[in-house]
């Protein structure tokens, strides 16, 4: 039996893919690809998302504010992904989470942004998909909060120990590239933890 291939998380609705993004789903297509999720980042590319998932049956729309993009007036964003959320659905809230590689300015502000998010997933019964860049443990204390949360950690490069508790939590490892660079060690982690709590992404 052919496994059924699911790339859990693809921005193919930003400009930079506008040239060749129908011959990239036709090459997903013909590779055995069933479907694709597209995470939400912030109201300037949330048209741009609908549209794509629009035109391209197997693409599925995430909706959420992506924590790069939380800044002081986040609260408007919130407030127009509860209206796209009230007119149609979406299959996760995402990606949301918490970012502190670039700047730290901002950490009060994502993290009621996350929380909020949370709760808008709870309220729709939805997964959720979490950024968690250099703030692996930090997400993963937020979603210890909320039991029967589930949902994914997108690009998961954590340790062992991370890993076991991201799993504990009721979430999978989104996996992508970096499980094949040298030294991440992301090797050795999913060699200990198994497959069944991995999905793969681009």
């Amino acid at each position: 039996m052919n496994p059924v291939l699911v790339d859990t998380h693809a921005h193919i609705y930003l400009p930079e893919f506008a040239d060749d993004r129908a011959e990239m789903i036709l090459r997903a297509q013909a590779a055995g690809v069933k479907a694709i999720y597209l995470p939400a980042i912030d109201s300037e590319t949330h048209e741009a998302m609908l549209q794509t998932a629009a035109q391209y049956p197997l693409c599925k729309s995430m909706m959420g504010l992506h924590p790069c993009s939380v800044k002081e007036d986040f609260e408007k964003e919130l407030v127009l992904i509860e209206r796209y959320l009230e007119e149609q659905p979406f299959i996760a809230i995402g990606e949301i989470g918490l970012d502190f590689y670039w700047d730290k300015t901002y950490t009060a502000q994502q993290y009621a942004a996350f929380h909020r998010q949370i709760a808008l997933a709870q309220q729709y019964s939805l997964p959720i998909v979490i950024h968690s860049r250099n703030a692996t443990d930090e997400c993963i204390a937020v979603v210890e909060q909320y039991p029967g949360l589930q949902g994914v950690f997108h690009c998961f490069s954590g340790n062992e120990e991370q890993a076991r508790r991201v799993m504990a939590a009721g979430f999978y490892l989104g996996i992508g590239g970096v499980v094949s660079f040298k030294n991440s060690g992301l090797d050795k982690v999913v060699q200990a933890i198994g497959l069944s709590h991995l999905v793969l992404e681009t």
